[in-house]
């Protein structure tokens, strides 16, 4: 029986295919139903699909239909020299939009919409009441101008809510809280919290009910979490590359874009009013 062949070995024989004797705008379609990163590929595999690569019109279709209007709403302009540049750079870091409480980005294997709803654009009881239970602080390593720092006794309740109309279609989204913790007292157990995740107001929606325990140091997470690694409890909480913590809250398919909200919901599980919980936001992003 013969070994299936590789990727790159699909990739060679398509540079020496009869696709060459395509359109070259035919040849761009066909690139762009697969991915930024196969298109690179592509490039490097064949000089006759690397003059269509690095045109402007290839990675124009990789790009939103909707980049235009999403580059308006930008805080600070985004400057680039070519379509491509454009989406690696969007791939690399996000940008501020709407006044600075939402960022925007795109998967760097999908190129397929990515958000993050910062902790202003969220209802966080008792943020808007005095200093008293949270106050607002400006952390530098924090990709918004302001984070929300849980300071007094008081239950934790987050919600949160984002259009389906703004994502990419048919791709599946995992739902994510940007957090940290700091330092406590000792004899503190896990935050631990009721999160839920929403679509029961979409077609054929539903309502996932999940738990997480939040601790300070990443160890005492994985230590903490590794009595749970089962599909109800979903996956332990994990440090990015940026110094934040994150935890999936659940995930949902977005089929159209027409089927309305999706709402996140965080509540403290147990009355251990739990301080020292520092919330940036809400990631929503492609589940890869």
């Amino acid at each position: 029986m013969m070994d299936r062949p590789s990727r790159k070995q699909k990739m060679e024989a398509l540079s020496i295919s009869p696709i060459h004797s395509l359109p070259s705008d035919c040849i761009s379609h066909m690139i762009s139903l697969a991915s930024p990163r196969d298109a690179c590929m592509l490039a490097l595999a064949s000089t006759g699909f690397r003059s269509v690569v690095d045109t402007d019109n290839t990675w124009q279709l990789f790009l939103p239909t909707d980049i235009d209007s999403i580059l308006f709403r930008a805080v600070n302009p985004v400057l680039f020299s070519s379509k491509k540049d454009l989406l690696v750079k969007l791939c690399n870091q996000h940008v501020l939009i709407d006044g600075g409480n939402l960022s925007f980005g795109l998967d760097k294997s999908s190129g397929k919409k990515c958000y993050m709803l910062s902790a202003t654009q969220l209802d966080i009881s008792f943020a808007d009441e005095s200093n008293t239970h949270w106050r607002w602080i400006s952390p530098p390593d924090s990709r918004f101008s302001n984070v929300a720092e849980k300071m007094g006794d008081c239950q934790l309740y987050i919600h949160g809510r984002i259009n389906r109309e703004g994502l990419s279609t048919k791709t599946m989204y995992g739902a994510y809280l940007i957090y940290k913790m700091i330092e406590t007292s000792s004899d503190d157990g896990p935050l631990v919290l009721q999160i839920t995740l929403d679509t029961s107001v979409t077609t054929n929606g539903h309502i996932s009910n999940n738990t997480a325990h939040l601790k300070t140091m990443l160890d005492d997470v994985v230590e903490t979490f590794s009595m749970w690694q089962d599909p109800i409890h979903g996956a332990p909480p994990k440090e990015r590359r940026d110094g934040w913590m994150e935890v999936e809250i659940g995930e949902f398919y977005n089929e159209n874009g027409d089927d309305g909200e999706v709402e996140i919901r965080l509540k403290e599980k147990d009355t251990q009013y739990w301080k020292g919980l520092i919330v940036q936001g809400l990631e929503i992003r492609p589940k890869n």
